[in-house]
């Protein structure tokens, strides 16, 4: 099956949700839900924007990849991680 085309308006609500909950790590799931975006679709999506550092993946400790929107992205960020 090919890879989905990931059109400007379903990255941009994709990015917009991360951008709009800083420091959430969300999964593929919660994204979908906020964004009506189909899982069968997002999955791509999701990769495409973290190959191109537009969003950090993270597998955590019971293998769920949890997605956030890079600190030094956030407005009016200094860039600098305050975890």
């Amino acid at each position: 099956m090919e890879n989905p085309k990931l059109t400007s308006d379903r990255a941009e609500r994709i990015i917009n949700t991360l951008r709009d909950n800083p420091g959430v790590e969300m999964t593929l799931g919660d994204i979908a839900d906020a964004t009506g975006i189909p899982i069968a679709d997002l999955g791509a999506y999701l990769e495409d924007l973290t190959d191109r550092d537009m969003l950090l993946r993270r597998t955590t400790d019971d293998g769920f990849d949890v997605y956030t929107f890079p600190v030094a992205f956030q407005r009016g960020s200094t860039g600098v991680d305050e975890r």
